[in-house]
C-alpha cells in the first residue's frame, strides 16, 4: 500500500509540471522538521532517485535533499565543547577489534587524498577518462553493497591512475563470498568507472576515448542485455531491501548506527542504475518485513564496513551517504557521477562544517579533521575534472554537465574550508588550465575546460580571499587570458564567464592589465570560426559589461591613439557578423554591446557609424522574429539614427545608397498561407559589405535547401584578421532567417510577418522624419506607387511608413503632398482584387469548375449547355479585363446552378442532387472565404491611410468615411499590432477633435466604443435574453448550462469576432483614459455619461419599469454602463477614484436588484473597483454588502452578495489574503442556504477561501478598516482557527449528568461536535470504529436538549421549544442504542421506533412526546411520510455510510427530514469512491460539493482516472490534484481520529494472511468452468446491458464459492454433477468430505492453534470444561458457508466446541442478547457471523481472535467485522487471520480491497483530526496502484485478457468496453530540453543557494 510518503518521493520522478515537484519537494522539508527523527529515512528513499537517468527527477531529488537537509539540525560536536563521552561506538564483536585499530592508521595515510600531494601528471597519464558511460560488472553488481563500497575503494588508486602505471581490472579481482557465479570483473565500472571498461568486454577504453564507436542501436542492444544481467546477478543481493530491514534493526541507536541504513539505499547506488532499480525489491516480501529477521547479518556487516565508521562515520551523521557519493563520483555513466556531484553538493552546502569532526575531540582537532575531509573531497572532485570527458553538443552551446556540476560542488566545499586550502585549489586548477609543468604532449581542451569551470566557482565563491591575495587575482587574470585566446570555443566560454562576476574588482585593481585583457577579448571575436560558437554570447557579454566602465573606455581610446589597429572604426565592425547568429541570445548580446558603444558619444564612435551598420540594423529588423530582439533592435536603430541625425545632411548622404533596397524589402508584399512570397535575397548586405548572390528566386517546393537568406548568411563566416573585410570564402551554414525570407507564414506565422514590416515601417518613418526635407524624393520615388501597388500588404506598409514619418515630423512638415493619395484610398472604391490574395480565387475556380465538371460527369448535361471558365484568373500577372473574377464564381453557383439543374433529367437529379448540393457548398464556401480575405485587406488599408491622414492632422469636413476606416479596424482587425495602431489613433482623433472644440464627431466615436467594448457576451450579458430571470445566479449558469449551440462553428466565429472587437475598443479607451489622465471625463464627458446616467436613473429610488422590460434599451444601458465602469477602472488616473467610488453605492443597489442580470454584472463590476481601489472598495463591500448576505427575507440580497465574493476571489487572486477572514464567515453561513443556486456558488467559494486561511495569519492588517471592523474580524479568526482545527475547539462543560468518565479525546469530540451545533454547521463524525461515537453523540445531543430547555424557561421562544431528536441507525443496532442511552443518559426518554408495522402503529402519534426517537432505515424508508412531519432537533444517521447511494430510496428518505442539526457517523466514510462522500454532504450541506455532475467531474471522475495503473502522469497529478482540493474542501466537517492515535491503552491487531492451495477437485472445477465460460464472457464484457453484467457478477459469485467448497457449487442440476460423482466415486470420498475444501480444514488448523478444541484430560466430566485461552469471531459472507462451517468443522471434526451463532435469521430486537451473552459468558468458544449482520457497530471484546472465512469487495465492511473485537475494552492483542485460495479470485480481492482503502484514506485521513499540518500537507496524494491490478476469472483463465479493474469499473459496475487508451504512448521518454541546462548552471541562482 503506497503511503503519502511513497507518493511524495514518487512525484519527484513522475509531477509533470515544475510546480508539483517543487511543492514535493517543501512537503518532504516539512516531513523532515515534523519528524526530525525520520531523517534518514526520507533521505534513503529519495537518494535513489539521484541515479535516475532523467535529468529532471536527479535535479529535483538533490533539491529535496538539500531542503531535507536544511531542516534538520547542524552537527557540531563542539557545541557543548569537551564532553568527552565516547558512548556511540557500536558493539563490535572482538574478532573485530584488532581491524578497527589498524584500520586507523591506514585511513589517515591512504584514504584521505591531500591537495599538497596529489600527483597531477600521475592522473592525467594513467587515470582513466570518465565518458558518456561505461560497461556494467556484473561480479560487481552480485555483490552486496558494502562490499561493493569496500572494492571500489581499493581500487580507486589504480583506477585514478596514482600507481604510477595503467591499471588493470584483473589486478584485484573482486571476490564474491556468496559464490555468485563469478562473472566478469566489472568492478571497476560500477564505482566510478575510469576506464573500467578497457580490460573488460569490448576492450571498449580505446573507442572510449572517441565517445565509444558503437553505434546507438548497438549501444543500445548492449545496455538492454547488461540491464538483464545486472538484474539476475543482483536478484537475491537486492540492497534496498535490507535497508529498509536494518533500519528496523538499529534505528533506536543513536549517531551512526542511524545511518547505517542509508549506507543501502545508496549502496544499491554504488553499482549501476540497473541494478538498483526505483522499484521496490522484489526479493523481499514486504509483509515479512519482521524486526527479528534480520538481527544477525546486521552485526556483522556493519562492523566490518563499518569499522572505519566507527572512527570516523560515528561522528557526522552524512559520513556514510557521503562515502557511497564520493566512489560514485567516479563512475562510468555520467548520469550516477551527475547525481553523485548534486546529491554531494547539497549535503556540503548545508552540512559540510561538520564533516569529519568526531564527539570527544577538542574543537582544534575537529577543525583540522574537518579541514583534511573537505581537502580530501575537493581531490576528487579536481579529479573528475581532470578525467571527466563527457560534452553534450545537443544544444546551441555544448556543456559537460559533468564538468559544472562538479564546479558547483567544489564552490559548496569552499565555502567552509580555511583560506590555505582555497588557495590550494586554486594552485591546483591553475596548473589544470596552464598545463605548463604537466609534460602533456599536447594541450588537452578538456582539462583546460575542467580547470577554468573550477575557477569560476572559486571566483564566485571566494571573492573575498581574490581581492586580499594579488597572486591569486593575477593567476586568474592569466588563466582567463590564455583561456581567451584557446583554440577551444568551450574553455573561451567558460573562461568568459569566469570573468564576468569579478569584473568590476579587475577593472579597479588591475589597470595596468586592462589593455592586453581587451586585445584579447577582441581578437577571440575575429577567431570564432563558425557560427554555432557557443562562447559568442559570453565573450558579448564580457564585451559590454568591460565597456560598462569607464577605465575601460579610457584605455580603449588610448590604445586606438597610438594603434590604427585598435579604433573603434576598425574594431566594432567585428560585431557585425554576429548579428545575425544563429543563437538568440547572441544576436541579443551583439545589440547591448553596440547599444553601449552608441551611447559613447560623438568623437569616439564617430568611425563606425555609417550608413553600413544602419543597413545591417534595419535587415536585423526585417528578419528578426524574437520579439525581445526585435525590440532592441529598435532601440539601436534609434539611437543610431539620431546620433547621425545631428547633422541631417551626413545621415542622409550615408543611408542614401541603401534606401532603394531598403524601400524595396520593407514594401515587399506578404504572401498567404501555402502561398508565400520570396524576398529578393540580393537585396541583402553581408557584414563584409557584399551582397547575397541570387541563387535563382528558389521555387517554393524546394524552400529549405538552398535559402537565400539574406540577414543570414552573416551569421556564418566569422573566422576573421585583423582586417575586417576579407572573409574566407562563403559556407553553406545554418539558416536563421531561412524562412522570414521566403515569407513563409505557416511556418513563421502571419503575426510574425506583420510586426516586421510594421517595425521596418516604423524604422524607415523615423529616418525621414530626421532626414533634410530636399533629400526625400528618393524615398518617395517607392513610397508613393507603393501606395497604388497590386499588393495589399505593400499599400498597407506605404500607409504605415507616412503615418510613422507624419507622427516623428516637427508640426507642419512637408508631409502634406502624401494627403491627395491617402485620401483617395479612403473615399474611392478599393480595387476589384489583389495581386497577394491571387491563390483564393484560383481556389474559387477550381471549385466552381469541379461543380461544372460534376453536372457533365453525374448530370449527364451536355457539354455546350455548361458555362466555360476563363483560365486566368483576377490577380494574375497576366490576366485581363475577361480574366475570371468572383462575380463569374457566384453567377455559376446562382443562376447557372438552377438552369443546369432544370437542364437534368429526372432520374439524373435524383441521383446527382447530394453530390451537387455539396459540391455547391463548398464553392460557396471558398467565394466567402475569398471576399472575407479581401474585405479585411481593404479594412486593413483604409484604416492605416486613415491612420497617416491624423498624423498629419488633416481633418476633412465630412470625417465620416475616416472615422469609419478606424473603427472597423478597431473592430476586426485580427491582429493586435494593427488593431493597437488603430486604437491608439482614434484616441489621438479624440482628442484632436476635442482640442478643436468639435464635440459632435468625438462623442460619436467614444459611443462606439463604448458599445462595442460590450460586445462581449461572455464579459457583457445581453439584457433582453436574461430580462425575466430574477432568482438564479448567472454566474452559475455561466459555468453550468453551456447549451450546445445549433451552429457550434458559426457561434465560434461570432464569439472570437465579439472578443476582437472588445480588445479594439479597451485598448482604445484605455490610451484615451492615458491621455487625458485625470481630466479625462472633463474632456470627454460623454464617457461619463455613459457610465453614470443609467445607473442613476435606476438605482437612485425604486427600480422604473421600462428597466425591467426586455424590449427597452434601458435595461442593456444599464449593463453597459456597469460594463464600461469595469472596463476603465483600471486604467483611471488616481485622481478619478472617487468618481469612480461615488458609482459605487449605485452598483452596490444594483447588486440588490432583484434582475438577476444586473446583480451579475454589479457583481463583476463591483469585483473590479474593489481589486483597482482595493481599501475604499472593500471598506464599502464589508461595511454595505456583507451584512445583506445573511438576509434572511430577500433572496436577491443573498445572491447578489454571494456573487460578488465569488468574482473577487477570481478577480483578486493572492491580493485577497487580508480580507478573507471578512468572508469566509458569511460564505460559510451560505453553504446550508435554503436557495440551491447560493449553496453552491458559496461552496465553490468556501473551497477557495479556506484555502488561503492559513496564510493569512502573518499578514499586517489592510490600512482604512475601521475599529469595529478589525474587532470582529479577530472574533472570526478565532472561529476560522476552530473551524481548521479541532483542537483549538473552546472546552465544551457538559451540562447535564453524562454517567461516564470521557477519555480526553472524546471530550475533544464533544467539543468539536458543539461548535457545529453553535455554528449550525453540520459534520461527519467518523471516529475508528470502538472509539466511542454513539457515547459522544448522546453527550451533545443530551445537552443540546437541556440546553434549549433552559433557554425555553427564559424566553418561551418558539425557536427553542421541545423538539424531539431522531436517530436512524440499522435494525441490528437499535437495542444497542437503546442500552447506551439508558446506561450514560438515563434522563432522556426513548422511544424505539422499530418492529413489525402493527408494532409501530402504536407509537406513531407519541413521537414528539419523547426527547429521543430510534428507529431504523427501513422503517425510516417505508415511513417517511408520518416520520418527515415531525420537526427534529438533531438528525442522527448512525453507520452513515449506507446512504452512500444517491438515488437509493433510504437517501431519499432521510433528505427529506427537517431538522436544526445535521449528524453522520460512521467509521468508513468512503467505502468504494468518493461520490459516497458526495451523497453524505448531500445530507448534511446539499450543494456543499456541488451538483452530482459537477462532483463527478471536478473530483470522482480524476481520481478514478489516476487510479488506473496505465494512469499517464498528467492523470495521476489530476488524480492528486483533486483529492487534495477535495481533502481541503471537506475538512473542515469531518473529525476522524484512529485508535492508534488516541488509544494507549488498546492493544495491538496484528492481521495476519493464512493461504491455502486449491484441491484437486477444485482444480479441476475451475478448469471446467473456465473453458467453458470464459469465451461468453470475452463477449459480453464488451457489452454494456443489463444482463451481460449479471452474468458476470454470477461468474464471479460461481468462483468466489468454488474457492470455498465445492460442495457450494455442485448440486444436483450442475451440468457437470454427474461426472464429478464419477470422479468423486472412484476416491471413496463424497462432494462434502473436508478434504475437497482446504478451506475447513484450514479453519480447523487455526482453531487448534488457538487453543480451540483441543481437549485437555480425557475427563469426562461435564463441570470441568477448562476455559480456552482465546476466542474466535468467523465470519463468513454467505450464510450457506455459516451452515458448512457450523456442521463440517465444529459439529463434525471440533465437537467439544462451544458456540454461538448470529446472521440474519436472528431477529435484529435479539441481537444484542447474543452479543451480550458471549461477551459475558467465556466459555463461548466461537461466535459465527456473517460480514453484513455482526460487521456493524456491535461491540464483541469477548473475543480476541478473528477469523475471515471469505472477503468482502468492499474493504471497509472487513474492516469493521475486525474491529468489532478491537475496540474500547479489549484487554488481549486481536490477531486477524483471513483465509486465502492462493492464486484465485480471493487474492485479486485483496488487492482491490488494498486500493480502495488508499482512496478512502487519502480524502479522510488523519488530518482531520487536526488540521495544524493542512495547509502544505498533503497537496499531493497521488494514488498509484501497480500494474498487479486482480485478473478478472482465476490466472489460468488466460482467454480474458487484462484486468478486473479495466473490465467492469468498480465504481459504476459498468463493464468497460476494451481497448480504451493506447498506453505505449506514455512510456516515450521526455525529450531533452537545453532550458534545463541554462537553470541548474547559472551562476546567480548557485550563488543565492549559497546564500
Amino acid at each position: 500500500m503506497a503511503s503519502r510518503l511513497d507518493r511524495l518521493v514518487t512525484i519527484l520522478e513522475t509531477g509533470s509540471t515544475r510546480l508539483i515537484r517543487e511543492t514535493a519537494v517543501n512537503q518532504l522539508a516539512d516531513w523532515q522538521k515534523q519528524h526530525p527523527e525520520e531523517l534518514f529515512n526520507l533521505l534513503s528513499r529519495v537518494v535513489p532517485y539521484l541515479r535516475h537517468k532523467e535529468w529532471e527527477t536527479r535535479t529535483t531529488s538533490s533539491k529535496a535533499i538539500g531542503k531535507i537537509i536544511e531542516s534538520a539540525a547542524l552537527y557540531d560536536p563542539n557545541a557543548a565543547d569537551g564532553t568527552g563521552e565516547k558512548k556511540e561506538e557500536p558493539p563490535s564483536g572482538n574478532g573485530f577489534v584488532k581491524k578497527e585499530e589498524e584500520k586507523d592508521d591506514f585511513l589517515s595515510q591512504e584514504d584521505h587524498f591531500s591537495l599538497e600531494t596529489l600527483d597531477i601528471s600521475a592522473i592525467l597519464r594513467y587515470g582513466r577518462s570518465l565518458l558518456r558511460g561505461g560497461n556494467v560488472d556484473y561480479a560487481l553488481a552480485a555483490l552486496d553493497p558494502q562490499s561493493r563500497l569496500a572494492h571500489q575503494k581499493k581500487t580507486l588508486p589504480g583506477r585514478l591512475g596514482l600507481l604510477g602505471r595503467v591499471f588493470a581490472d584483473e589486478e584485484m579481482p573482486i571476490v564474491n563470498e556468496h559464490a555468485l557465479s563469478p562473472s566478469t570483473p566489472l568492478e571497476a565500472s560500477a564505482a566510478n568507472g575510469f576506464g573500467r571498461h578497457d580490460s573488460i568486454t569490448n576492450g571498449s577504453q580505446s573507442q572510449n576515448n572517441e565517445e565509444a564507436g558503437l553505434s546507438t542501436r548497438q549501444l543500445n542492444v548492449l545496455k538492454r542485455k547488461r540491464k538483464r544481467e545486472a538484474q539476475k546477478a543482483a536478484q537475491g543481493k537486492s540492497g534496498f531491501g535490507d535497508l529498509s530491514i536494518r533500519r528496523t534493526a538499529t534505528a533506536g541507536s543513536e549517531g551512526f548506527a542511524d545511518e547505517t541504513p542509508l549506507a543501502d539505499p545508496d549502496s544499491k547506488k554504488t553499482g549501476k542504475p540497473d541494478y538498483f532499480t526505483l522499484e521496490r525489491p522484489e526479493g523481499v516480501d514486504e509483509d515479512t518485513k519482521v524486526v527479528s529477521e534480520f538481527k544477525g547479518p546486521v552485526i556483522p556487516i556493519k562492523s566490518e564496513l563499518e569499522a572505519d565508521d566507527n572512527l570516523e562515520g560515528a561522528e557526522w551523521p552524512y559520513e556514510r551517504l557521503c562515502e557511497f557519493l564520493k566512489v560514485d563520483l567516479f563512475d562510468p555513466q555520467w548520469e550516477t557521477r551527475h547525481g553523485a556531484a548534486m546529491g554531494l553538493r547539497e549535503i556540503v552546502r548545508v552540512q559540510g562544517g561538520g564533516a569529519g569532526r568526531r564527539r570527544g575531540k577538542a574543537r582544534w582537532e575537529n577543525d583540522e579533521l574537518n579541514r583534511k575531509w573537505l581537502d580530501d573531497l575537493a581531490c576528487r572532485l579536481c579529479c573528475v575534472l581532470m578525467l571527466d570527458k563527457f560534452t553534450d553538443y545537443s544544444s546551441d552551446t555544448s556543456v559537460a554537465p559533468i564538468r559544472e556540476t562538479v564546479g558547483q560542488t567544489l564552490g559548496s566545499v569552499l565555502r567552509h574550508v580555511p583560506p590555505q586550502s582555497v588557495y590550494a585549489i586554486y594552485r591546483f586548477l591553475y596548473r589544470m588550465v596552464m598545463q605548463d609543468d604537466l609534460h602533456l604532449e599536447q594541450h588537452v581542451w578538456a582539462i583546460c575546460h575542467g580547470g577554468m569551470v573550477g575557477l569560476r566557482y572559486v571566483v564566485a565563491v571566494r571573492k573575498d580571499l581574490l581581492l586580499t591575495d594579488s597572486d591569486m587575482i593575477d593567476g586568474v587574470i592569466r588563466s582567463v587570458m590564455k583561456g581567451l585566446g584557446d583554440m577551444d570555443d568551450d574553455v573561451r566560454s567558460v573562461s568568459a564567464a569566469t570573468l564576468i562576476p569579478m569584473a568590476k574588482e579587475f577593472v579597479i585593481m588591475r589597470p595596468g592589465a586592462l589593455d592586453g585583457l581587451i586585445n584579447i577579448v577582441w581578437e577571440s571575436l575575429s577567431n570564432l570560426g563558425d557560427d554555432l560558437s557557443a562562447s559568442t554570447g559570453k565573450i558579448m557579454d564580457l564585451l559590454a559589461t568591460l565597456c560598462s566602465f569607464p577605465e575601460v573606455l579610457e584605455a580603449m581610446k588610448a590604445s586606438a591613439a597610438q594603434d590604427e589597429e585598435r579604433s573603434f572604426t576598425l574594431l566594432v565592425p567585428r560585431l557585425y557578423p554576429f548579428l545575425r547568429h544563429t543563437i538568440t541570445s547572441v544576436r541579443l548580446a551583439v545589440l547591448k554591446a553596440l547599444m553601449t558603444f552608441a551611447n559613447l558619444g560623438a568623437e569616439t564612435s564617430q568611425g563606425w557609424l555609417t550608413g553600413r551598420i544602419l543597413r545591417l540594423i534595419f535587415q536585423n529588423i526585417l528578419v528578426e522574429r524574437d520579439q525581445e530582439t526585435l525590440a532592441t533592435s529598435m532601440e539601436l536603430w534609434s539611437a543610431l539614427v539620431r546620433n547621425l541625425g545631428q547633422n541631417p545632411t551626413v545621415l542622409a548622404d550615408e543611408f542614401e545608397a541603401h534606401v532603394e533596397a531598403m524601400m524595396q524589402l520593407t514594401l515587399h508584399p506578404i504572401g498567404v498561407s501555402r502561398n508565400p512570397i520570396p524576398m529578393n535575397a540580393s537585396l541583402f548586405q553581408k557584414p563584409s559589405g557584399g551582397t547575397y548572390t541570387l541563387p535563382g528566386v528558389t521555387p517554393v517546393g524546394t524552400r529549405r535547401s538552398s535559402p537565400p537568406e539574406g540577414a543570414e548568411r552573416p551569421v556564418k563566416r566569422r573566422r576573421k584578421s585583423t582586417k575586417v573585410d576579407d572573409l574566407p570564402p562563403p559556407s553553406q551554414g545554418h539558416d536563421v532567417d531561412g524562412h522570414m525570407m521566403q515569407g513563409d507564414v505557416d511556418l513563421v506565422g502571419m503575426d510574425v510577418l506583420v510586426r516586421s514590416r510594421v517595425s521596418a515601417a516604423r524604422a524607415i518613418g523615423l529616418l525621414m522624419s530626421l532626414v533634410p526635407a530636399p533629400m526625400l524624393s528618393v524615398y518617395d520615388a517607392s513610397i508613393l506607387p507603393g501606395l497604388n501597388s497590386a499588393f495589399a500588404s505593400t499599400q498597407l506598409t506605404a500607409a504605415i511608413i507616412i503615418d510613422e514619418y507624419a507622427k516623428n515630423s516637427p508640426a507642419g512638415s512637408p508631409a502634406a503632398r502624401f494627403v491627395g493619395p491617402l485620401q483617395a484610398i479612403i473615399e474611392v472604391d478599393r480595387p476589384s482584387h489583389y495581386r497577394d490574395l491571387v491563390s483564393f480565387v484560383q481556389r474559387v475556380r477550381s471549385q466552381s469548375q469541379q461543380l461544372i465538371n460534376l453536372f457533365r460527369d453525374h448530370g449527364k448535361v451536355s457539354q455546350n449547355k455548361l458555362p466555360t471558365l476563363a483560365v486566368v484568373v483576377q490577380g494574375e500577372a497576366e490576366a485581363g479585363p475577361t480574366a475570371f473574377a468572383i462575380a463569374n464564381a457566384e453567377k455559376v453557383v446562382g443562376d447557372d446552378y438552377e438552369r443546369l439543374k432544370k437542364a437534368m433529367a429526372p432520374g439524373q437529379r435524383l441521383i446527382a442532387f447530394p453530390q451537387l448540393s455539396e459540391a455547391r457548398e463548398v464553392t460557396v464556401t471558398a467565394i466567402e472565404e475569398a471576399r472575407a480575405a479581401k474585405e479585411s485587406r481593404d479594412a486593413r488599408i483604409r484604416a492605416a491611410a486613415a491612420c497617416a491622414l491624423i498624423a498629419m492632422k488633416v481633418l476633412p469636413k465630412k470625417p465620416s468615411p475616416l472615422i469609419k476606416a478606424i473603427m472597423d479596424s478597431i473592430k476586426t482587425e485580427e491582429y493586435q499590432e494593427l488593431q493597437c495602431r488603430s486604437a491608439a489613433t482614434i484616441a489621438r482623433l479624440v482628442q484632436l477633435f476635442t482640442d478643436s472644440g468639435r464635440r459632435g464627431p468625438a462623442d460619436k466615436v467614444v459611443a462606439n466604443l463604448v458599445k462595442f467594448s460590450c460586445v462581449e457576451v461572455a464579459e457583457t450579458p445581453e439584457f433582453p435574453i436574461h430580462a425575466l430571470k430574477t432568482n438564479v445566479i448567472l454566474s452559475m449558469q455561466k459555468e453550468e448550462d453551456r447549451v450546445d449551440h445549433a451552429d457550434a462553428a458559426k457561434f465560434a466565429r461570432e464569439a472570437r469576432a465579439a472578443r476582437i472587437t472588445r480588445r479594439g475598443a479597451k485598448e482604445a479607451l484605455e490610451i484615451l483614459s492615458q491621455t487625458f489622465g485625470a481630466e479625462l471625463l472633463t474632456r470627454v464627458p460623454s464617457l461619463q455619461t455613459f457610465m453614470e446616467e443609467p445607473l442613476s436613473r435606476a438605482f437612485s429610488g425604486s427600480l422604473p419599469a421600462e428597466a425591467k422590460d426586455p424590449e427597452s434599451t434601458f435595461g442593456q444601458e444599464i449593463v453597459d454602463a456597469m460594463s464600461v465602469i469595469r472596463t476603465m477602472t483600471p486604467t483611471l488616473h488616481p485622481a478619478l477614484y472617487s468618481f469612480v467610488m461615488r458609482q459605487a453605492p449605485l452598483v452596490i443597489k444594483a447588486l440588490h436588484s432583484e434582475l438577476s442580470v444586473f446583480r451579475y454584472m454589479a457583481a463583476k463590476c463591483l469585483a473590479t473597483i474593489c481589486s483597482v481601489i482595493t481599501v475604499e472598495g472593500m471598506t464599502a463591500l464589508v461595511e454595505k454588502v456583507l451584512p445583506s448576505i445573511n438576509n434572511p427575507i430577500d433572496l436577491s440580497f443573498r445572491q447578489g452578495a454571494i456573487e460578488v465574493i465569488y468574482h473577487l476571489i477570481a478577480v483578486m487572486g493572492d491580493r485577497i489574503l487580508p480580507y478573507v477572514i471578512f468572508l469566509i464567515v458569511p460564505v460559510l453561513g451560505r453553504m446550508s442556504d435554503s436557495d440551491n443556486e447560493i449553496r453552491l456558488i458559496a461552496t465553490t467559494s468556501f473551497a477557495t477561501l479556506v484555502k488561503l486561511v492559513p496564510l493569512e495569519a502573518g499578514i499586517p492588517d489592510p490600512p482604512g478598516l475601521s475599529e469595529e471592523l478589525l474587532k470582529g474580524r479577530d472574533r472570526e479568526r478565532t472561529f476560522i482557527a476552530q473551524l481548521l482545527d479541532p483542537k483549538k475547539v473552546e472546552q465544551f462543560n457538559i451540562p447535564v449528568a453524562i454517567k461516564a468518565e470521557l477519555r480526553s479525546y472524546q471530550q475533544e469530540g464533544v467539543n468539536w461536535l458543539q461548535f457545529l451545533n453553535k455554528y449550525h454547521l453540520h459534520g461527519i463524525l467518523c471516529d475508528d470504529m470502538g472509539l466511542g461515537k454513539t457515547l459522544q453523540t448522546i453527550c451533545i445531543v443530551a445537552s443540546d436538549h437541556h440546553q434549549r430547555a433552559e433557554d425555553f424557561a427564559k424566553t418561551g421562544a418558539p425557536d427553542v421549544r421541545r423538539l424531539p431528536s431522531l436517530i436512524v441507525c440499522p435494525p441490528t443496532l437499535s437495542g444497542h442504542w437503546q442500552q447506551e442511552i439508558k446506561t450514560y443518559a438515563p434522563f432522556l426518554s426513548v422511544t424505539a421506533y422499530v418492529g413489525p408495522p402493527a408494532e409501530r402503529k402504536v407509537l406513531k402519534d407519541q413521537l414528539d412526546k419523547t426527547d429521543i426517537v430510534i428507529t431504523s432505515y427501513d422503517v425510516c424508508r417505508n415511513d417517511v411520510d408520518l416520520i418527515e412531519k415531525y420537526n427534529w432537533n438533531y438528525v442522527v444517521l448512525d453507520e452513515g455510510h449506507l446512504i452512500k447511494n444517491p438515488k437509493a430510496k433510504i437517501t431519499m428518505a432521510v433528505k427529506r427530514l427537517p431538522s436544526n442539526h445535521r449528524l453522520i457517523l460512521t467509521g468508513t466514510p468512503i467505502q468504494n469512491n468518493v461520490l459516497e462522500l458526495w451523497s453524505l454532504f448531500d445530507f448534511l450541506m446539499p450543494g456543499f460539493l456541488g451538483a452530482e455532475k459537477v462532483f463527478l467531474d471536478r473530483f470522482a471522475k480524476p481520481i478514478a482516472n489516476s487510479r488506473y495503473s496505465k494512469a499517464s502522469s498528467k492523470e495521476q497529478e489530476a488524480g492528486a490534484l483533486a483529492i487534495e482540493a477535495l481533502h481541503k474542501q471537506v475538512l473542515p466537517f469531518l473529525l476522524r481520529r484512529l485508535k492508534e492515535e488516541v488509544l494507549d491503552d488498546l492493544p495491538p491487531k496484528i492481521l495476519q494472511n493464512y493461504y491455502c492451495d486449491l484441491s484437486d477437485l477444485q482444480k479441476k472445477l475451475f478448469e471446467d468452468f473456465t473453458k467453458r465460460e470464459s469465451k461468453k464472457i470475452t463477449e459480453e464484457a464488451g457489452r454494456d446491458d443489463k444482463e451481460a453484467k449479471q452474468h458476470i457478477f454470477q461468474a464471479l459469485q460461481y468462483m468466489r464459492k468454488l474457492c470455498n467448497s465445492p460442495a457450494l457449487v455442485m448440486k444436483p442440476g450442475h451440468k457437470a454433477y454427474d461426472d464429478t460423482q464419477k470422479f468423486l466415486g472412484k476416491q471413496n470420498t463424497s462432494l462434502e468430505d473436508p478434504a475437497h475444501a482446504p478451506k475447513l480444514t484450514a479453519l480447523r488448523d487455526l482453531l487448534v492453534d488457538c487453543g480451540i478444541g483441543v481437549e485437555g484430560q480425557e475427563s469426562s466430566d461435564p463441570l470441568y470444561t477448562p476455559i480456552k485461552p482465546h476466542r474466535a469471531l468467523v465470519f463468513c459472507q454467505m450464510k450457506e458457508m455459516l451452515d458448512m462451517v457450523q456442521n463440517t468443522v465444529l459439529k463434525g471434526m471440533l465437537p467439544s466446541v462451544s458456540y454461538l451463532r448470529l446472521d440474519g435469521s436472528v431477529e435484529a430486537n435479539k441481537r444484542q442478547d447474543i452479543v451480550n451473552k458471549f461477551n459475558s459468558d467465556p466459555s463461548y468458544d466461537v461466535l459465527l457471523l456473517t460480514t453484513s449482520v455482526g460487521g456493524l457497530g456491535l461491540n464483541l471484546t469477548g473475543a480476541d481472535t478473528v477469523i475471515f472465512v471469505e472477503h468482502d469487495w468492499n474493504p471497509q465492511k472487513d474492516l469493521q467485522a475486525m474491529d468489532r473485537a478491537h475496540r474500547i475494552g479489549q484487554k488481549k492483542v486481536v490477531n486477524v487471520y483471513r483465509l486465502i485460495t492462493r492464486g484465485t479470485l480471493e487474492e485479486k480481492i485483496l488487492s482491490l480491497q488494498r486500493f480502495k482503502i488508499d482512496v478512502a484514506s487519502t480524502v479522510v485521513n488523519q488530518q482531520n483530526a487536526g488540521l495544524a499540518t493542512m495547509d502544505t500537507d498533503q497537496i499531493l496524494d497521488l494514488f498509484n496502484l501497480g500494474d498487479s491490478g486482480p485478473n478478472l476469472i482465476s490466472d489460468k483463465a488466460d482467454a480474458i485478457e487484462g484486468r478486473e479493474e479495466d473490465m467492469v469499473d468498480i465504481e459504476t459496475g459498468d463493464v468497460r468496453q476494451p481497448g480504451k487508451k493506447a498506453a505505449w504512448l506514455d512510456g516515450l521518454g521526455e525529450l531533452w530540453d537545453n532550458s534545463q541546462y541554462e537553470e541548474s548552471f547559472d551562476l546567480d541562482g548557485f550563488l543565492k543557494t549559497m546564500g
